[in-house]
């Protein structure tokens, strides 16, 4: 399986959710997208969940360990 990495920079913006957007358009069947940010960002998150939901993408979040990174995994259905 393919694992894609992406990071977003505190504060997170629109500007970051268009850059998910793009980053979705070329993971294929099997493969993973793992979008890493600031946990402070994690509420707003929200419009990333939307994308991913409307792409139609099995996608879950977790906190790191440290407490300060917020991870999404999304993998296409």
């Amino acid at each position: 399986m393919i694992q894609r990495r992406m990071s977003l920079d505190h504060p997170m913006g629109l500007n970051d959710v268009r850059r998910v957007v793009e980053s979705i358009k070329d993971i294929g069947e099997g493969e993973e997208l793992v979008i890493q940010m600031s946990s402070q960002d994690s509420f707003r998150a929200e419009g990333i969940f939307s994308v991913l939901d409307t792409g139609d993408y099995r996608w879950s979040a977790k906190g790191g360990h440290d407490g300060k990174d917020y991870y999404i995994v999304a993998r296409k259905r």
